[in-house]
């Protein structure tokens, strides 16, 4: 069996039409709800026979302590181990997508004990388009994971990995499986989102003093857009 883990707040729109292109590769669903105001929990609890969604996590830490990203991976981690070792972990604006069946992914993770595969992850900005300039171009991203044990993830306030590293790594290349990343938001709804995590970084670094990604690099991916 192979788990889908996925954090995600107010993405209830996407999570509708992403659910049933989960279930490509997913036999079964762990969310982590990080005090949605749209409606997420209640609409994961109610389709939890539907899509079998085994079990919904939620944010029940302070506000006033810092939040550590890894931490909230790591629950959804060790609740979706509690199933299988075979666990794949998404955000809500991802899916995947090659010429692999599902049971050919799952044998490969059978036979490939801790091991953590990366694909390609592309961006999608419309339909039939994608971007391929910078980074785009040859990007890869740790999605997919096989564990004979816990394992744990590095301790980091933002950007944390998305699954632990077991002990070995793989690739799988594009087009028998890749990441597809729906980026299909216009520059200026990409600058409010990005200037809203900016804001969140100086915001954490001012009352917790935590290394944070620098506000250039916010900027930049604007401006580069």
């Amino acid at each position: 069996m192979i788990v889908q883990i996925t954090r995600t707040k107010n993405e209830l729109f996407l999570i509708k039409e992403m659910l049933p292109q989960w279930q490509k590769y997913a036999d079964s669903f762990v969310f982590f709800d990080d005090n949605s105001e749209d409606g997420t929990y209640d609409f994961l609890m109610d389709n939890r026979e539907k899509y079998n969604i085994l079990s919904v996590l939620k944010n029940d830490q302070p506000s006033d302590q810092v939040k550590m990203e890894s931490t909230e991976r790591q629950k959804l981690f060790d609740e979706a181990f509690k199933h299988s070792g075979n666990i794949i972990c998404l955000d809500s604006d991802e899916y995947l997508d090659g010429l692999i069946t599902k049971e050919q992914l799952e044998d490969a993770l059978e036979n490939n004990k801790d091991t953590l595969l990366y694909c390609q992850w592309i961006q999608y900005t419309g339909k039939n388009q994608v971007r391929i300039d910078g980074p785009w171009r040859n990007n890869i991203k740790d999605r997919i994971g096989s564990y004979s044990e816990k394992s744990q993830f590095k301790s980091a306030q933002m950007h944390s990995e998305h699954l632990p590293h077991p002990g070995k790594h793989g690739v799988i290349n594009a087009p028998v499986l890749f990441i597809a990343h729906l980026q299909w938001l216009d520059k200026l709804t990409v600058a409010v989102k990005q200037y809203f995590w900016k804001i969140e970084d100086y915001v954490n670094h001012l009352k917790f003093s935590v290394d944070i990604t620098p506000a250039s690099a916010y900027d930049e991916s604007v401006s580069n857009f």
